[in-house]
C-alpha cells in the first residue's frame, strides 16, 4: 500500500533516519538534521513522506504562501527510483496546491540534475530564468522553473493521467 504522510516533530523523530539516508544518497550538499526540523516548524512550510508497507521511500518538501507553492525538496530512495514515485509525490503536491486556491508552483533545480529536470518536464514545467552560481558547492547556476497552475485546473484528471499530450500529471 501507498501513502503520503504529513511528517510533523513527532513523525520527524521516528522517520529522521530513513530521511537523512535518501537525502545523502541524493545530493551532493544533503540537507542535515536542523535543515529538516527548522522546515518542520515554519508555518508555509510542508514535509510529506512517501510510505510503501510500512517503509519510508521518499519525501516532499514545499512552501506554501500567497498562492504560490516553492518546491524546496523531493527525493526517492535509490532503489525505488524510476517507478514513477517522484512523480507521485509533485502530482500530489500539484492537485493539494490546486484544490487550495495556488497559481503557481516554483523550483529551482541544478542543470546537471538531468533526472529531476525531466521529470519537471514532464509535468509541464518552464524554464523561466537562472540564478547565477545557486549552488556553491558545485558553482553551478540554478535553473528556475515554473508551472501556471490556473492552466492545469481544468485538465486535471487524477494523478498519472496526461494533460494535453505531453505532460503529465
Amino acid at each position: 500500500m501507498i501513502s503520503l504522510i504529513i511528517i510533523d516533530k513527532d513523525k520527524f523523530q521516528y522517520f529522521k533516519d530513513d530521511i537523512l539516508e535518501i537525502e545523502k544518497a541524493s545530493f551532493p550538499s544533503p540537507w542535515s538534521t536542523n535543515a529538516f526540523r527548522e522546515e518542520i516548524n515554519k508555518p508555509v512550510s510542508h514535509l510529506w513522506g512517501l510510505i510503501i508497507n510500512e517503509e519510508l521511500v521518499g519525501y516532499i518538501c514545499f512552501w506554501e504562501f500567497a498562492g504560490e507553492i516553492h518546491l524546496m525538496n523531493i527525493a526517492v530512495h535509490p532503489d525505488r527510483r524510476g517507478r514513477g514515485l517522484g512523480r507521485y509525490m509533485l502530482n500530489r503536491m500539484i492537485k493539494a496546491g490546486i484544490s487550495k486556491g495556488s497559481q503557481t508552483v516554483w523550483l529551482e533545480v541544478r542543470p546537471s540534475n538531468l533526472a529531476a529536470r525531466k521529470l519537471y518536464e514532464k509535468t509541464c514545467f518552464r524554464e523561466t530564468g537562472r540564478r547565477q552560481l545557486y549552488y556553491k558547492d558545485t558553482h553551478e547556476d540554478a535553473i528556475v522553473m515554473s508551472l501556471l497552475l490556473h492552466q492545469k485546473k481544468e485538465h486535471l484528471r487524477g494523478v498519472g493521467r496526461t494533460l494535453h499530450r505531453t505532460c503529465l500529471i
